[in-house]
Protein backbone atom coordinates (compact mmCIF):
# COMPACT_ATOMS: atom_id res chain seq x y z
CA UNK A 1 0.00 0.00 0.00
CA UNK A 2 1.44 3.35 -1.03
CA UNK A 3 2.15 6.18 1.39
CA UNK A 4 -0.48 8.29 -0.36
CA UNK A 5 -3.15 5.62 0.21
CA UNK A 6 -2.16 5.10 3.84
CA UNK A 7 -2.22 8.84 4.48
CA UNK A 8 -5.65 9.22 2.83
CA UNK A 9 -7.06 6.28 4.81
CA UNK A 10 -5.63 7.64 8.04
CA UNK A 11 -7.18 11.07 7.47
CA UNK A 12 -10.50 9.53 6.40
CA UNK A 13 -10.53 7.30 9.49
CA UNK A 14 -9.77 10.28 11.73
CA UNK A 15 -12.59 12.32 10.17
CA UNK A 16 -14.97 9.33 10.31
CA UNK A 17 -14.27 8.79 14.00
CA UNK A 18 -14.74 12.51 14.69
CA UNK A 19 -18.08 12.53 12.84
CA UNK A 20 -19.15 9.37 14.63
CA UNK A 21 -18.31 10.88 18.00
CA UNK A 22 -20.09 14.14 17.19
CA UNK A 23 -23.08 12.28 15.76
CA UNK A 24 -23.28 10.08 18.84
CA UNK A 25 -23.34 13.11 21.11
CA UNK A 26 -26.02 14.75 18.95
CA UNK A 27 -28.14 11.61 18.98
CA UNK A 28 -27.90 11.28 22.76
CA UNK A 29 -28.91 14.92 23.22
CA UNK A 30 -31.86 14.56 20.84
CA UNK A 31 -32.98 11.29 22.49
CA UNK A 32 -32.86 12.90 25.93
CA UNK A 33 -35.10 15.72 24.72
CA UNK A 34 -37.64 13.28 23.22
CA UNK A 35 -37.59 10.99 26.26
CA UNK A 36 -37.86 13.94 28.68
CA UNK A 37 -40.95 15.19 26.86
CA UNK A 38 -42.56 11.74 26.86
CA UNK A 39 -41.66 11.06 30.50
CA UNK A 40 -43.14 14.39 31.54
CA UNK A 41 -46.41 13.48 29.83
CA UNK A 42 -46.36 10.08 31.61
CA UNK A 43 -45.93 11.76 35.02
CA UNK A 44 -48.89 14.01 34.19
CA UNK A 45 -50.80 10.84 33.35
CA UNK A 46 -49.91 9.38 36.76
CA UNK A 47 -51.18 12.52 38.50
CA UNK A 48 -54.37 12.38 36.47
CA UNK A 49 -54.89 8.73 37.50
CA UNK A 50 -54.32 9.55 41.15
CA UNK A 51 -56.84 12.40 41.01
CA UNK A 52 -59.36 10.57 38.83
CA UNK A 53 -59.03 13.10 35.99
CA UNK A 54 -58.86 12.52 32.25
CA UNK A 55 -55.39 11.65 30.92
CA UNK A 56 -53.46 14.07 28.70
CA UNK A 57 -53.97 13.94 24.96
CA UNK A 58 -52.57 10.80 23.35
CA UNK A 59 -52.78 7.07 23.84
CA UNK A 60 -51.87 6.19 27.42
CA UNK A 61 -52.11 2.90 29.31
CA UNK A 62 -51.37 1.66 32.84
CA UNK A 63 -50.95 -1.51 34.90
CA UNK A 64 -51.01 -1.60 38.69
CA UNK A 65 -49.67 -4.68 40.49
CA UNK A 66 -50.16 -4.88 44.29
CA UNK A 67 -49.52 -8.31 45.66
CA UNK A 68 -51.94 -10.66 43.97
CA UNK A 69 -54.11 -7.89 42.63
CA UNK A 70 -53.54 -6.62 39.10
CA UNK A 71 -55.32 -3.78 37.35
CA UNK A 72 -54.58 -2.53 33.88
CA UNK A 73 -56.21 -0.53 31.12
CA UNK A 74 -57.72 -2.33 28.15
CA UNK A 75 -55.12 -0.95 25.74
CA UNK A 76 -52.06 -1.86 27.83
CA UNK A 77 -49.46 -3.53 25.56
CA UNK A 78 -48.45 -7.15 26.18
CA UNK A 79 -45.44 -6.46 28.37
CA UNK A 80 -43.91 -8.60 31.12
CA UNK A 81 -43.51 -7.23 34.60
CA UNK A 82 -40.55 -4.83 34.48
CA UNK A 83 -38.31 -3.59 37.27
CA UNK A 84 -38.46 0.14 38.03
CA UNK A 85 -36.99 2.14 35.16
CA UNK A 86 -37.66 3.67 31.71
CA UNK A 87 -37.99 1.58 28.53
CA UNK A 88 -38.84 1.63 24.83
CA UNK A 89 -41.04 -1.23 23.63
CA UNK A 90 -42.31 -1.26 20.00
CA UNK A 91 -43.34 2.39 19.85
CA UNK A 92 -44.35 2.55 23.53
CA UNK A 93 -42.51 4.69 26.05
CA UNK A 94 -42.76 2.81 29.34
CA UNK A 95 -42.10 3.94 32.93
CA UNK A 96 -42.13 1.39 35.76
CA UNK A 97 -42.60 3.13 39.14
CA UNK A 98 -42.57 1.81 42.69
CA UNK A 99 -45.79 2.57 44.63
CA UNK A 100 -46.84 1.53 48.13
CA UNK A 101 -47.43 -2.20 48.03
CA UNK A 102 -46.47 -2.78 44.42
CA UNK A 103 -45.52 -1.41 41.03
CA UNK A 104 -47.25 1.02 38.70
CA UNK A 105 -46.32 0.76 35.02
CA UNK A 106 -47.49 3.53 32.70
CA UNK A 107 -46.96 3.66 28.95
CA UNK A 108 -47.54 6.03 26.08
CA UNK A 109 -47.76 4.98 22.49
CA UNK A 110 -45.93 7.44 20.27
CA UNK A 111 -44.60 5.75 17.09
CA UNK A 112 -43.63 9.19 15.72
CA UNK A 113 -41.07 9.72 18.46
CA UNK A 114 -39.59 6.25 17.97
CA UNK A 115 -39.49 6.81 14.19
CA UNK A 116 -37.87 10.20 14.68
CA UNK A 117 -35.11 8.64 16.76
CA UNK A 118 -34.62 5.86 14.21
CA UNK A 119 -34.54 8.31 11.29
CA UNK A 120 -32.10 10.54 13.13
CA UNK A 121 -29.78 7.57 13.64
CA UNK A 122 -29.96 6.64 9.96
CA UNK A 123 -29.39 10.26 8.89
CA UNK A 124 -26.32 10.54 11.09
CA UNK A 125 -24.85 7.29 9.76
CA UNK A 126 -25.66 8.16 6.15
CA UNK A 127 -24.35 11.72 6.27
CA UNK A 128 -21.27 10.61 8.22
CA UNK A 129 -20.52 7.86 5.72
CA UNK A 130 -20.93 10.18 2.72
CA UNK A 131 -18.79 12.90 4.33
CA UNK A 132 -16.12 10.36 5.25
CA UNK A 133 -16.03 9.05 1.67
CA UNK A 134 -15.85 12.56 0.23
CA UNK A 135 -13.09 13.51 2.63
CA UNK A 136 -11.19 10.33 1.74
CA UNK A 137 -11.25 11.35 -1.93
CA UNK A 138 -10.24 14.90 -1.03
CA UNK A 139 -7.49 13.62 1.28
CA UNK A 140 -6.19 11.35 -1.48
CA UNK A 141 -6.00 14.30 -3.86
CA UNK A 142 -4.34 16.55 -1.28
CA UNK A 143 -1.92 13.80 -0.23
CA UNK A 144 -0.94 13.24 -3.86
CA UNK A 145 -0.18 16.95 -4.28
CA UNK A 146 1.68 17.15 -0.97
CA UNK A 147 3.75 14.02 -1.65
CA UNK A 148 4.57 14.90 -5.25
CA UNK A 149 8.00 16.31 -4.25
CA UNK A 150 8.70 13.07 -2.40
CA UNK A 151 7.72 11.07 -5.51
CA UNK A 152 10.14 13.14 -7.60
CA UNK A 153 12.87 12.56 -5.03
CA UNK A 154 12.19 8.82 -5.14
CA UNK A 155 12.38 8.86 -8.94
CA UNK A 156 15.70 10.72 -8.89
CA UNK A 157 17.08 8.32 -6.29
CA UNK A 158 16.03 5.39 -8.50
CA UNK A 159 17.73 6.92 -11.55
CA UNK A 160 20.91 7.53 -9.57
CA UNK A 161 20.88 3.95 -8.25
CA UNK A 162 20.28 2.48 -11.72
CA UNK A 163 22.75 4.63 -13.67
CA UNK A 164 25.33 5.57 -11.04
CA UNK A 165 25.17 9.14 -12.39
CA UNK A 166 25.40 11.57 -9.49
CA UNK A 167 24.66 14.61 -11.64
CA UNK A 168 20.88 14.21 -11.20
CA UNK A 169 19.20 16.72 -8.90
CA UNK A 170 15.78 17.17 -7.31
CA UNK A 171 14.00 20.47 -7.83
CA UNK A 172 13.49 21.87 -4.28
CA UNK A 173 9.84 22.81 -4.78
CA UNK A 174 7.18 23.37 -2.16
CA UNK A 175 8.13 24.22 1.38
CA UNK A 176 8.68 22.87 4.85
CA UNK A 177 10.24 19.48 5.51
CA UNK A 178 9.91 18.17 1.94
CA UNK A 179 11.85 21.11 0.52
CA UNK A 180 14.49 20.67 3.21
CA UNK A 181 14.65 16.95 2.35
CA UNK A 182 15.17 17.73 -1.36
CA UNK A 183 17.93 20.23 -0.55
CA UNK A 184 19.60 17.74 1.80
CA UNK A 185 19.38 15.04 -0.87
CA UNK A 186 20.99 17.34 -3.45
CA UNK A 187 23.71 18.26 -0.96
CA UNK A 188 24.32 14.57 -0.30
CA UNK A 189 24.70 13.92 -4.05
CA UNK A 190 27.16 16.80 -4.31
CA UNK A 191 29.19 15.44 -1.41
CA UNK A 192 29.14 11.93 -2.88
CA UNK A 193 30.20 13.28 -6.27
CA UNK A 194 33.10 15.19 -4.72
CA UNK A 195 34.07 12.14 -2.67
CA UNK A 196 34.07 9.84 -5.70
CA UNK A 197 36.08 12.37 -7.67
CA UNK A 198 38.67 12.52 -4.87
CA UNK A 199 38.74 8.73 -4.72
CA UNK A 200 39.27 8.44 -8.47
CA UNK A 201 42.03 11.03 -8.39
CA UNK A 202 43.60 9.41 -5.35
CA UNK A 203 43.50 5.95 -6.97
CA UNK A 204 44.98 7.30 -10.20
CA UNK A 205 47.77 9.11 -8.37
CA UNK A 206 48.45 6.13 -6.09
CA UNK A 207 48.72 3.79 -9.06
CA UNK A 208 51.14 6.19 -10.74
CA UNK A 209 53.26 6.59 -7.61
CA UNK A 210 53.39 2.85 -6.99
CA UNK A 211 54.31 2.14 -10.60
CA UNK A 212 57.31 4.49 -10.47
CA UNK A 213 59.42 2.65 -7.81
CA UNK A 214 58.44 -0.73 -9.21
CA UNK A 215 59.57 0.30 -12.70
CA UNK A 216 62.77 1.82 -11.31
CA UNK A 217 63.65 -1.31 -9.31
CA UNK A 218 62.90 -3.52 -12.30
CA UNK A 219 65.09 -1.33 -14.52
CA UNK A 220 68.00 -1.64 -12.09
CA UNK A 221 67.72 -5.43 -12.02
CA UNK A 222 67.48 -5.64 -15.81
CA UNK A 223 70.54 -3.41 -16.11
CA UNK A 224 72.43 -5.76 -13.79
CA UNK A 225 71.37 -8.76 -15.88
CA UNK A 226 72.59 -7.02 -19.04
CA UNK A 227 75.94 -6.25 -17.40
CA UNK A 228 75.53 -2.48 -17.32
CA UNK A 229 75.56 -2.41 -13.49
CA UNK A 230 77.29 -4.50 -10.90
CA UNK A 231 75.22 -6.75 -8.69
CA UNK A 232 75.93 -4.61 -5.61
CA UNK A 233 74.92 -1.38 -7.37
CA UNK A 234 71.71 -2.91 -8.70
CA UNK A 235 70.74 -4.35 -5.30
CA UNK A 236 71.40 -1.03 -3.56
CA UNK A 237 69.32 0.90 -6.10
CA UNK A 238 66.52 -1.68 -6.02
CA UNK A 239 66.52 -1.63 -2.21
CA UNK A 240 66.19 2.16 -2.21
CA UNK A 241 63.20 1.99 -4.57
CA UNK A 242 61.57 -0.78 -2.55
CA UNK A 243 62.00 1.25 0.65
CA UNK A 244 60.35 4.16 -1.11
CA UNK A 245 57.49 1.91 -2.13
CA UNK A 246 57.25 0.62 1.46
CA UNK A 247 56.88 4.18 2.78
CA UNK A 248 54.30 4.87 0.11
CA UNK A 249 52.26 1.75 0.96
CA UNK A 250 52.38 2.55 4.69
CA UNK A 251 51.14 6.07 4.00
CA UNK A 252 48.35 4.76 1.78
CA UNK A 253 47.30 2.35 4.52
CA UNK A 254 47.03 5.23 6.97
CA UNK A 255 44.95 7.23 4.52
CA UNK A 256 42.69 4.22 3.97
CA UNK A 257 41.87 3.76 7.66
CA UNK A 258 38.96 6.23 7.40
CA UNK A 259 39.36 7.68 10.86
CA UNK A 260 39.62 4.37 12.76
CA UNK A 261 42.05 4.75 15.67
CA UNK A 262 42.80 2.67 18.73
CA UNK A 263 42.86 5.12 21.63
CA UNK A 264 45.07 4.28 24.58
CA UNK A 265 46.44 6.37 27.41
CA UNK A 266 49.81 7.81 26.47
CA UNK A 267 52.20 10.65 27.26
CA UNK A 268 52.12 12.98 24.27
CA UNK A 269 55.08 14.98 25.61
CA UNK A 270 57.24 11.85 25.90
CA UNK A 271 56.28 10.84 22.35
CA UNK A 272 57.22 14.27 21.00
CA UNK A 273 60.54 14.27 22.89
CA UNK A 274 61.42 10.81 21.56
CA UNK A 275 60.83 11.82 17.93
CA UNK A 276 62.72 15.10 18.44
CA UNK A 277 65.73 13.20 19.81
CA UNK A 278 65.58 10.73 16.91
CA UNK A 279 65.91 13.64 14.44
CA UNK A 280 68.36 15.57 16.62
CA UNK A 281 66.19 18.69 16.98
CA UNK A 282 65.24 20.68 20.11
CA UNK A 283 61.97 20.15 21.94
CA UNK A 284 60.11 22.88 23.77
CA UNK A 285 57.12 21.98 25.90
CA UNK A 286 55.97 20.29 29.12
CA UNK A 287 57.70 17.22 30.49
CA UNK A 288 54.43 15.25 30.53
CA UNK A 289 51.02 15.61 28.87
CA UNK A 290 48.40 12.82 29.33
CA UNK A 291 46.50 12.04 26.14
CA UNK A 292 44.17 9.40 24.70
CA UNK A 293 45.15 8.40 21.18
CA UNK A 294 46.94 6.02 18.87
CA UNK A 295 50.69 6.25 19.63
CA UNK A 296 51.78 4.61 16.37
CA UNK A 297 49.77 6.98 14.19
CA UNK A 298 50.77 10.05 16.20
CA UNK A 299 54.44 9.08 16.02
CA UNK A 300 54.18 8.51 12.28
CA UNK A 301 52.47 11.88 11.75
CA UNK A 302 55.17 13.72 13.74
CA UNK A 303 57.88 11.74 11.92
CA UNK A 304 56.41 12.79 8.57
CA UNK A 305 56.37 16.45 9.61
CA UNK A 306 60.00 16.27 10.74
CA UNK A 307 61.00 14.48 7.54
CA UNK A 308 59.32 17.21 5.47
CA UNK A 309 61.05 19.90 7.52
CA UNK A 310 64.44 18.37 6.79
CA UNK A 311 63.65 17.65 3.13
CA UNK A 312 61.86 20.82 2.07
CA UNK A 313 62.96 23.14 4.88
CA UNK A 314 66.57 22.09 4.31
CA UNK A 315 66.89 21.22 8.00
CA UNK A 316 67.36 24.83 9.05
CA UNK A 317 65.99 25.84 12.46
CA UNK A 318 63.84 22.73 12.87
CA UNK A 319 62.25 22.36 16.29
CA UNK A 320 59.32 20.58 17.94
CA UNK A 321 56.90 22.38 20.25
CA UNK A 322 54.00 21.21 22.42
CA UNK A 323 51.49 23.10 24.55
CA UNK A 324 47.81 23.13 25.50
CA UNK A 325 45.35 25.73 24.36
CA UNK A 326 41.56 25.88 24.74
CA UNK A 327 41.12 22.20 25.58
CA UNK A 328 43.46 21.11 22.78
CA UNK A 329 47.00 19.80 22.61
CA UNK A 330 48.98 21.71 19.98
CA UNK A 331 51.89 19.75 18.50
CA UNK A 332 54.07 21.96 16.30
CA UNK A 333 56.98 21.46 13.90
CA UNK A 334 58.61 24.62 12.55
CA UNK A 335 61.61 25.27 10.34
CA UNK A 336 63.49 28.26 8.93
CA UNK A 337 63.74 26.97 5.35
CA UNK A 338 62.43 28.57 2.17
CA UNK A 339 58.84 27.93 3.24
CA UNK A 340 55.88 27.37 0.98
CA UNK A 341 54.00 29.75 -1.34
CA UNK A 342 50.85 31.14 0.24
CA UNK A 343 48.69 29.75 -2.57
CA UNK A 344 50.00 26.24 -1.85
CA UNK A 345 49.19 26.30 1.87
CA UNK A 346 45.54 25.40 1.21
CA UNK A 347 46.40 22.46 -1.07
CA UNK A 348 49.30 21.07 0.94
CA UNK A 349 47.20 18.48 2.78
CA UNK A 350 45.98 16.86 -0.46
CA UNK A 351 47.51 13.44 -1.25
CA UNK A 352 50.40 13.51 -3.76
CA UNK A 353 50.55 17.31 -3.75
CA UNK A 354 54.10 18.64 -4.18
CA UNK A 355 55.49 22.15 -4.26
CA UNK A 356 59.08 21.27 -5.12
CA UNK A 357 61.01 18.88 -7.33
CA UNK A 358 62.75 17.25 -4.40
CA UNK A 359 62.23 13.47 -4.04
CA UNK A 360 59.23 12.34 -2.07
CA UNK A 361 55.80 10.79 -2.32
CA UNK A 362 53.72 13.87 -1.55
CA UNK A 363 51.94 12.03 1.28
CA UNK A 364 53.65 13.30 4.42
CA UNK A 365 51.30 16.19 5.13
CA UNK A 366 48.21 14.28 3.98
CA UNK A 367 49.02 11.44 6.40
CA UNK A 368 49.52 13.93 9.24
CA UNK A 369 46.23 15.61 8.35
CA UNK A 370 44.45 12.24 8.31
CA UNK A 371 45.88 11.33 11.72
CA UNK A 372 44.78 14.66 13.18
CA UNK A 373 41.24 14.27 11.78
CA UNK A 374 41.07 10.68 13.06
CA UNK A 375 41.70 12.07 16.56
CA UNK A 376 39.04 14.75 16.11
CA UNK A 377 41.55 17.50 15.41
CA UNK A 378 42.98 19.32 12.44
CA UNK A 379 46.23 20.22 10.70
CA UNK A 380 47.11 23.82 9.94
CA UNK A 381 50.01 25.34 7.98
CA UNK A 382 51.30 28.84 8.65
CA UNK A 383 54.18 30.84 7.17
CA UNK A 384 57.15 31.08 9.51
CA UNK A 385 58.79 34.30 10.63
CA UNK A 386 60.97 35.58 9.07
CA UNK A 387 60.94 32.50 6.83
CA UNK A 388 60.11 28.86 6.86
CA UNK A 389 56.97 26.88 7.61
CA UNK A 390 54.97 26.17 10.79
CA UNK A 391 52.86 23.00 10.84
CA UNK A 392 50.53 22.43 13.78
CA UNK A 393 48.49 19.41 14.80
CA UNK A 394 45.58 20.48 17.01
CA UNK A 395 44.32 17.48 18.97
CA UNK A 396 41.39 17.63 21.44
CA UNK A 397 42.47 16.51 24.88
CA UNK A 398 40.71 13.30 25.93
CA UNK A 399 42.13 13.27 29.45
CA UNK A 400 42.46 16.08 32.04
CA UNK A 401 45.81 17.79 31.96
CA UNK A 402 47.81 19.06 34.90
CA UNK A 403 47.42 22.66 33.77
CA UNK A 404 47.50 24.77 30.65
CA UNK A 405 50.57 26.53 29.47
CA UNK A 406 51.17 29.01 26.70
CA UNK A 407 53.20 28.47 23.53
CA UNK A 408 56.86 27.84 24.29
Amino acid sequence: MSLRTRLALFLALAVGLALLFQGGLSYLAFRRLVEADLDQSLFLYVHALSEGRRPPRGEFAFRLVQGEERQESANFPPLPDLPPGAYWREGWRVLALEVPGGTLTVARYDPGAAAALRNFRLALLGVGGVLTLLFALLASSLAGAALRPLARLTEVARRVADSGDLSHRVAPEGGGELKALAESFNHMLERLGAFLERERRFTRDAAHELRTPVAAALAQLEAAEAGYLSREEALAAAKEELLRMKRLVEALLVLAREGRVERVALDLAALAQEEARAFGVPYRGPEALPFLGDPLLLAQALRNLLHNAFLHGEGRGVEVGLWTEGGEAVLEVRDQGPGMPEAALKEAGRPFFRTSRKPGEGLGLSVAKKVAEAHGGQLSLLPGSPSGLVVRLRLPLKAPSAGASGPP
